[in-house]
């Protein structure tokens, strides 16, 4: 398996100059249709309604949008910063205001985000839930209940997910919790605020492989390896007239992938909003 270098992982603050603010933005943005085809099965939408992530009870979304101009890495705080302040943006995509409420941004000021890794090629790379019986023969290992947070934890999946204390929570390292393939799938598995949860593990592994296919671009090297040339972000708020998230939580999630090849943004939201 390949494997992409990436620069060292940290929250970033960015803010707005006073020349970025008179220049204005150098990206222009546009809309697409059938954004996520993946979320949108039928299969699909029964699984994330079931889960909490799609339906009446969640505060979920997806877009994606096209951008004129070229993108390079060391651009990313000024694109991200157009972006969220693209007046299409913030319409096809605003925020939740709390259930069944949403509304825009408005001028965004500065951002906190981490930018992701997306080294990981292959779905071999939860292989270790197999090896460590956190699933058995496809079977979600169960554990007496655990309060972790926001989340009732009664199996050993969502312990090495979630619970810093557990012996499961050791499967994954620092850089495999950065990669964007775990928090699509940790999402997955963590669901909304009502979410019923899964027995087997390969709905949530089918979804994940869907999602990062979805949100990542792959292009062949010089050498002819495969690599994902896609930039990763998880944007975890912002300074403007309304909050990003409605109410603060672990779970709550804005993940935002740049793919400069096909000059693509794909962006895909959650309000962590439980039921009482």
């Amino acid at each position: 398996r390949t494997r992409l270098a990436v620069e060292p992982i940290s929250m970033v603050q960015i803010e707005v100059s006073d020349d970025a603010t008179a220049s204005g933005s150098a990206f222009t943005f546009h809309a697409l249709d059938n954004a996520f085809a993946c979320l949108s099965t039928p299969q699909a939408s029964e699984q994330l309604t079931r889960w909490g992530l799609a339906g009446e009870h969640a505060a979920t979304q997806a877009a994606a949008f096209r951008f004129d101009g070229t993108f390079k890495p060391e651009m990313a705080d000024a694109f991200l910063l157009d972006f969220l302040n693209s007046d299409v943006v913030q319409a096809a995509a605003p925020v939740s205001a709390g259930r069944g409420a949403w509304t825009k941004l408005g001028p965004v000021t500065a951002i906190q985000s981490e930018r992701l890794a997306t080294n990981v090629l292959r779905l071999d790379f939860f292989d270790r839930l197999e090896a460590a019986e956190v699933v058995r023969g496809g079977h979600i290992s169960k554990c007496f209940d655990a309060q972790v947070g926001e989340v009732l934890a009664s199996d050993r999946l969502r312990l090495a997910l979630l619970d810093e204390a557990a012996e499961e929570w050791e499967l994954f390292s620092a850089q495999d919790r950065r990669e964007l393939i775990f928090h699509l799938f940790r999402t997955l598995c963590v669901g909304g605020g009502l979410c019923q949860f899964e027995d087997l593990a390969e709905p949530y592994l089918a979804r994940t492989k869907e999602l990062y296919k979805e949100c990542v671009g792959v292009s062949k090297n010089s050498a002819g390896a495969l690599q994902v040339h896609s930039l990763a972000f998880r944007l975890r708020g912002v300074t403007a007239a309304a909050p990003l998230f409605p109410r603060e939580s672990d779970h709550n999630f804005c993940f935002l992938t740049v793919d400069p090849v096909a000059r693509r943004v794909k962006l895909w939201y959650g309000s962590y909003l439980p039921l009482f």
